[in-house]
């Protein structure tokens, strides 16, 4: 019979086991006068991120004692290099572009962008962009996971998964682990069954939520539905909340188990990871790739303490018995010292010959992790030293650069997937009600707008004229100057946004860094020469290319201001409209 507690249980020990990369399995055995001297190694898990958090922080796995009672020194090599590396690949959410799919969804396109970073500002999007471009080169792997209608980063230390998994959604299981719930946030938790579970107020218990495979009969008895013969074979991907207490009964510590919801549940999370290594889940970041050079250097350094510490001592000899055991304690200012005829008093040489050496070994450490990490001195921002050809600092430049335009790429194209796939629904659930958005007049598109606002204010008062009246007023010139005179004041336009409006706008998030599925800037600068070509010959397609500059950028172009005579108003029985209509059922007001 399936148990789902024994099941967590075991998952959680099989956990803390080693596992081994590059071992020899047997379909490779007639490989093995090719690898008689490969050995596997092992990998743990939460080891290295316990290790990884000990290095950032600069602390020693054995402590900051040494076996002679002296403190050790730990010379950080990680946390900079992870730190410009979070510097090389940081993002903003204005890097989020909207490109309208349809020449008709270029107004709704400008809209949603507008409206997406104000959204995007209000619920702190741009903190969770800089939680993972810092977590991501320094654990190696980033896990973003959807919670009701809001992202939040998993802390890597409360997964408990297959150490070998490609994937979490692919894994055979995933337990994310919640410490300290308090009765209070159980509470508050939609549909769990409490029934079984004792707690005071003050309490906390251990809340295991768990992805995975169990018997459909499992899920059918959670419900109170009696299962069928067949449900006990075949299995269902379900999400579990398991609460673990731990009570004492008859002078011993035990674990009570309670499950408080099983549902089918769609895995939430989504991932990235730095560097990737067959064999294991977790990525290798930045200062996992430093561990050997850390150890290195902080051997180095503490070799050094102690011989400057010797060093800075002074030690005399002597073979007369009668000199004072200790100049500093017992010889005073002005005492004379006798000295037997042979005998005499010498300092002993403490001098450190290693200095040299010293240095060789920590510039030597010192330039491969720079290699390793990229992190030359064009990219932290110091200068070159003295005499490296321009030409050389101008290769290592760009050989940075195109390293970490890599892995910004891949950070792009996560957070691309996300945006795509977890935020926007956010966001269009958020905004679907009918909503204002403001649009000031430090905007570049304020005049576009301004415009349409004072036409569709003319024509609004034009037809409520001949609803009550069958003919043309005489002063309709007169009419719009005055709509045009109050609205000039203005420094802002508030635009009326219909409920539901941007589900009709087809459009595409590009990031404009990634240049996976456009080259954005190289097209951008092909426009644009083509665009102040034509211009100078006063061709008026030059208008059309600029209006394309406009898409491919996210941005509405001002249209040119209106001549000084006011164009003749529009018959309201004609059927083609002149305003700019936006895309949609229902066409936002102002």
């Amino acid at each position: 019979m399936f148990s789902l507690t024994a099941q967590i249980e075991k998952e959680i020990q099989d956990f803390g086991k080693d596992i081994q990369i590059a071992a020899i399995n047997k379909a490779e055995l007639s490989l093995r006068s090719f690898l008689r001297k490969s050995r596997p190694y092992t990998f743990h898990q939460l080891n290295t991120l316990n290790l990884i958090d000990l290095y950032y922080n600069s602390k020693f796995e054995t402590g900051e004692w040494d076996t002679e009672n002296q403190r050790k020194l730990f010379l950080n090599i990680c946390a900079f290099r992870s730190d410009v590396a979070s510097k090389m690949i940081d993002l903003d959410v204005k890097d989020f572009v909207f490109i309208p799919e349809e020449a008709s969804d270029e107004w709704g396109a400008y809209l949603l962008s507008k409206d997406f970073k104000l959204w995007a500002k209000k619920n702190y999007f741009g903190e969770l962009i800089n939680e993972v471009v810092e977590t991501l080169p320094k654990y190696g792997t980033c896990v973003l996971k959807k919670v009701g209608d809001k992202l939040e980063r998993v802390p890597l230390k409360n997964l408990i998964n297959p150490q070998d998994a490609k994937d979490l959604k692919k894994a055979r299981f995933v337990i994310e682990i919640h410490p300290d719930m308090r009765l209070e946030e159980i509470k508050g938790m939609k549909d769990w069954n409490l029934t079984n579970l004792r707690m005071e107020y003050d309490d906390k218990v251990t809340v295991y939520e768990r992805y995975g495979f169990v018997p459909v009969s499992t899920l059918k008895e959670h419900r109170g539905e009696k299962p069928k013969e067949e449900d006990y074979k075949n299995t269902v991907d379900v999400m579990s909340i398991v609460a673990m207490q731990e009570v004492e009964q008859q002078g011993k510590k035990q674990k009570i188990y309670n499950t408080l919801f099983m549902e089918k549940a769609k895995r939430p999370y989504e991932e990235v990871h730095w560097k990737k290594q067959d064999g294991r889940w977790l990525g290798i970041g930045e200062v996992e790739n430093l561990f050997e050079n850390q150890i290195a250097q902080n051997t180095i350094a503490n070799l050094r303490r102690r011989s400057l510490l010797w060093s800075s001592k002074h030690v005399f000899q002597s073979s007369d018995d009668t000199v004072a055991k200790n100049l500093i304690k017992e010889v005073k200012d002005g005492d004379v010292l006798r000295i037997a005829p042979n005998g005499n008093i010498t300092q002993v040489d403490m001098t450190t010959r290693s200095a040299a050496e010293f240095s060789v070994a920590e510039n030597y450490w010192e330039n491969n992790s720079d290699k390793k990490s990229f992190t030359y001195e064009v990219t932290t921002g110091e200068s070159l030293p003295s005499g490296t050809p321009f030409r050389l600092g101008v290769l290592m430049s760009n050989a940075a650069n195109s390293h970490f335009d890599l892995k910004k790429e891949k950070v792009g194209l996560f957070l691309k997937r996300v945006f795509v796939e977890l935020l926007i629904p956010i966001f269009k659930s958020d905004t679907n009600d009918q909503h204002f958005l403001l649009v000031p007049n430090s905007d570049d598109e304020f005049e576009a707008i301004k415009e349409i606002n004072i036409e569709a204010n003319f024509r609004k008062m034009l037809f409520k004229h001949l609803e009550d009246n069958v003919f043309l007023p005489t002063n309709i010139f007169a009419m719009r100057d005055d709509i045009r005179a109050k609205l000039e004041k203005g420094d802002k336009v508030f635009v009326d946004i219909p409920s539901a409006y941007y589900d009709d706008i087809k459009f595409r998030v590009e990031i404009e860094i990634t240049g996976e599925a456009l080259n954005l800037p190289k097209k951008l600068e092909t426009l644009t020469n083509l665009f102040t070509a034509l211009s100078q010959k006063g061709d008026p397609r030059a208008d059309k290319i600029l209006e394309k500059i406009g898409i491919l950028t996210g941005e509405k172009v001002p249209k040119a201001p209106p001549a000084t005579a006011p164009p003749l108003p529009v018959s309201p029985f004609q059927q083609q409209s002149q305003i700019p209509q936006l895309a949609g059922k229902e066409q936002p007001t102002l």
